[in-house]
């Protein structure tokens, strides 16, 4: 069964623990439903080192390391 994690006027977060899925869902003014998107563990693994590649070129902090020779950054 999920279990709400998060919600605020305009999305919510369950996750369900048993399929290890996390459901992303995006309300309308009335607080329905709209659209939502169901992330495995392995998806939500890459969205959040994804995000937290994006909030570091945000804040323009320079990398502790360089990516392997002939791997560029995706950012």
């Amino acid at each position: 069964m999920p279990k709400e994690m998060l919600r605020t006027e305009q999305f919510y977060i369950q996750m369900d623990e048993l399929k290890h899925t996390l459901e992303i869902g995006f309300t309308g003014e009335t607080n329905e439903p709209l659209r939502s998107l169901n992330l495995s563990h392995a998806e939500l693994t890459q969205l959040l080192y994804t995000l937290l590649d994006v909030s570091s070129v945000f804040r323009g902090d320079t990398a502790y390391f360089e990516p392997k020779s002939g791997q560029a950054s995706d950012v």
